[in-house]
């Protein structure tokens, strides 16, 4: 009882509650949010979670786990508990503890959970301080596009407030929802505050994660997703494998897995490839010592690379589909299933020398986010 009571009293001290999804993608991108929050009004956060998947997400990922530890802390909501029973009666709980929060004035961040279901009144009572952000970090044009076509995604209303980092996605998910204010706030993970925590940690985790590594001359990162879901996807992924391994490099490459790769294969794929590390470190830390970065299929974490002047390789699969209707702008090169194509650019970019990337972010007006959240 203690412990709940000791919850319940660190609560009162809190001014921002935010609801993620299980995925890492909705955290990653309002974390430079409550960094600016902690740094510039000394305001912490609570990280509500649901879901299993997304606690052990958080501390797997080093990086984002230290942020959120240092914005605030989690609340774990179900605690991996498999009963339906057990896992509603833990959600009555922890909302109750919250909720002289809610009366108090603490301001709420959703990316939908707010917007359905049981949890909805809490975006009905106190509407004037929920706020419903979009769920990616970055203005991405075709790759969102296209999810929403086929899974028919729009934002319900979830609180009074909209926040959107993108205007052009911004302005389609939340097109038939209607609110007292719209905040464009830009995207996130370029922001001045957020630019300066991962330069100030940069060479802490690369010597706690990588200490025997040389990244005198740089890295090429390459990012992973599921492998062998579709035959294609191992073809790509095995072709860059062997063109790493013909050019014979000299610097390290770092091979960052995704949630759902299936690391056996990659395992066995890099066993003949010396300068290969897997890595769990955040794409934007990668960033600051990074050559090139090399995926096979869409990823959130190229934007991440392309925004700190990092040359980006797409070298993916589409069937019908042109190259404009498929480039994402923070694409510098997509390679259409042309291995001679793909192999000429890398070397080409690589045969230059490295120059580690000099982007300190963007100091950008923040169109009075900060100040409502704070007020």
């Amino acid at each position: 009882m203690c412990k709940y009571i000791g919850v319940i009293i660190k609560m009162k001290k809190n001014k921002i509650i935010v609801f993620v999804k299980n995925k890492l993608i909705t955290l990653d991108t309002v974390l430079p949010i409550l960094i600016e929050m902690k740094e510039k009004y000394n305001i912490t956060s609570k990280i509500v979670v649901f879901d299993d998947l997304a606690y052990k997400a958080i501390h797997k990922n080093i990086v984002i786990k230290d942020a959120v530890d240092y914005v605030g802390s989690v609340i774990y909501i179900t605690r991996g508990s498999k009963s339906k029973i057990l896992r509603i009666m833990s959600v009555i709980f922890y909302m109750l503890i919250l909720f002289p929060g809610f009366i108090k004035g603490n301001k709420v961040l959703h990316f939908g959970h707010l917007s359905d279901g049981v949890l909805r009144l809490i975006s009905i009572l106190f509407s004037k301080n929920v706020y419903h952000l979009q769920g990616s970090a970055y203005d991405f044009n075709y790759s969102l596009k296209i999810f929403e076509e086929n899974n028919n995604i729009r934002a319900k209303q979830g609180g009074d407030n909209i926040v959107f980092f993108g205007k052009k996605i911004g302005e389609e998910y939340f097109s038939n929802v209607k609110c007292k204010k719209i905040f464009f706030f830009g995207e996130t993970r370029t922001r001045l505050s957020w630019v300066s925590y991962i330069r100030n940690r940069s060479d802490y985790y690369f010597n706690l994660h990588h200490k025997s590594v040389d990244f005198s001359n740089g890295c090429v990162v390459y990012i992973l997703g599921a492998i062998e879901a579709i035959d294609y996807k191992k073809r790509l992924f095995l072709n860059t494998v062997n063109i790493l391994k013909s050019i014979n490099l000299k610097i390290p490459i770092l091979v960052k897995p995704h949630a759902f790769t299936e690391m056996k294969v990659v395992h066995n794929a890099i066993e003949n490839l010396p300068m290969a590390h897997i890595t769990y470190l955040h794409p934007s830390l990668l960033a600051t010592k990074s050559k090139l970065f090399i995926s096979n299929n869409f990823s959130n974490t190229l934007a991440d690379a392309h925004s700190f002047g990092v040359p980006t390789i797409q070298y993916s699969y589409y069937d019908n589909a042109s190259t404009e209707e498929c480039k994402e702008k923070f694409v510098d090169y997509l390679v259409k299933d042309d291995i001679n194509e793909f192999n000429t650019i890398i070397r080409n970019i690589l045969s230059n020398d490295f120059n580690s990337s000099n982007f300190e972010g963007v100091d950008r007006s923040d169109d009075g986010l900060l100040l409502s959240l704070s007020s």
